[in-house]
């Protein structure tokens, strides 16, 4: 495998960094955001994804008739990795850039992609995930959120929970069950739910980490139109199947410069860092754990460019991006308690004026959610030993 930039790579790397040099403002990085009031912090990422937006710096791997820039699966990770060690504002509409935004690219109808695709690149529309309930979560065919018939529209009721960003997207992706008689994975469809519909109510819920990302969202009679059915009617679950491969796969790719980035704040806190009179790095301990972390994320760099290779022979995501997460899971988890670790007591005061503005705190409390989102670490290994190998179920 040849891991060096072509000569058009290269272009496309100065290309992106140069103009984010002269487009991001050190008080818009992701380090002075983190410590606005969330309002704040949401209104000036929606300004920033905007900008992105207008310089046609969203959905830059999108093709060209769909006003993305057609760039290579290579150049979006170039684009990534730009992004993201530039400390720029996590993005807002990642599910729909990267997720819902493909998908619909995929399947959805002329119409759909129409009245979509132009929105989120624009940076004017933030999508949400409506999967998971109380009682459907690892088992989400188990869902009971409805969807009714009524002319030319559904009536859906019921309850969602984990929506990330619900409280500020404008769309989001639900599945409902529209057929309540079939097998339960038969039964299911994906619509295309507008977030301003009468009969919806969004309630955040506060996180151990002290964010309120997540959401509960309540569904009382609301109608949707059925040209926002996505794919089949009851073919919802392989729709929702194939958005889920694009999470566990190309998703993963813009992690990569972010752990990059925290390890390299790790090592620099060891080498200034004294315990006992002597710096930290010098324990051999400590210099081993960083050594595990380095190469979690080499090995997660490297299995991501072996999936890009696929990408780049016009393969869609499939089974195998299973992997990718069970990687992800044990580097994020690993590189976070080493974080603590160093950091000590201090590293347990939050706020910011504590340790990194209390930016290691808050993100080990939220990797410990990285098994559980996405698939568990056992549904994960489910579909590698069934879809990937060929095992009979369990």
């Amino acid at each position: 495998m040849n891991l060096n930039l072509s000569p058009p790579e290269e272009a496309f790397q100065r290309e992106i960094v140069a103009w984010l040099q002269a487009n991001l403002p050190d008080d818009w990085k992701q380090t002075a955001v983190r410590a606005l009031l969330d309002e704040r912090q949401i209104e000036l990422r929606k300004a920033w994804e905007r900008k992105l937006g207008e310089a046609g710096w969203l959905g830059v791997s999108w093709p060209t008739e769909y006003g993305g820039r057609g760039a290579t699966a290579m150049e979006h990770v170039i684009y990534l990795e730009a992004l993201f060690s530039s400390g720029a504002p996590d993005p807002l509409n990642t599910l729909g850039l990267n997720l819902v935004g493909p998908t619909l690219i995929e399947i959805g109808t002329d119409e759909q992609k129409h009245a979509h695709l132009g929105p989120m690149l624009r940076g004017e529309a933030v999508w949400c995930q409506g999967f998971s309930e109380p009682n459907a979560g690892s088992d989400l065919a188990g869902l009971q959120t409805r969807a009714d018939r009524d002319g030319d529209e559904w009536v859906v009721n019921g309850q969602k929970i984990w929506s990330s960003g619900a409280q500020y997207s404008d769309w989001c992706a639900l599945l409902a069950r529209t057929d309540q008689d079939a097998p339960k994975h038969k039964g299911i469809s994906f619509l295309l739910v507008d977030m301003k519909s009468p009969g919806i109510d969004v309630r955040p819920i506060r996180q151990i980490s002290g964010d309120a990302e997540f959401n509960e969202i309540y569904f009382d009679n609301v109608r949707v139109p059925h040209n926002n059915v996505l794919g089949e009617v009851n073919g919802g679950w392989l729709v929702a199947n194939r958005m889920l491969a694009y999470e566990r796969g190309v998703i993963t790719m813009e992690m990569i410069a972010g752990y990059q980035r925290q390890w390299e704040e790790l090592r620099e806190f060891a080498k200034k860092t004294e315990r006992s009179g002597e710096q930290l790095v010098n324990d051999p301990r400590v210099r081993e754990r960083l050594a595990q972390s380095y190469v979690d994320i080499q090995l997660f760099r490297l299995a991501n460019l072996r999936l890009l290779t696929r990408y780049m022979r016009g393969d869609s995501p499939g089974a195998e991006t299973s992997f990718m997460k069970l990687l992800w899971v044990d580097t994020e988890q690993r590189l976070n308690d080493l974080a603590m670790s160093l950091a000590g007591p201090e590293g347990l005061v939050s706020g910011t004026n504590a340790l990194a503005g209390g930016e290691w705190l808050r993100l080990y409390l939220f990797s410990r959610a990285a098994s559980i989102y996405g698939g568990s670490q056992d549904i994960q290994r489910n579909i590698i030993a069934e879809r990937v190998h060929g095992l009979p179920r369990g």
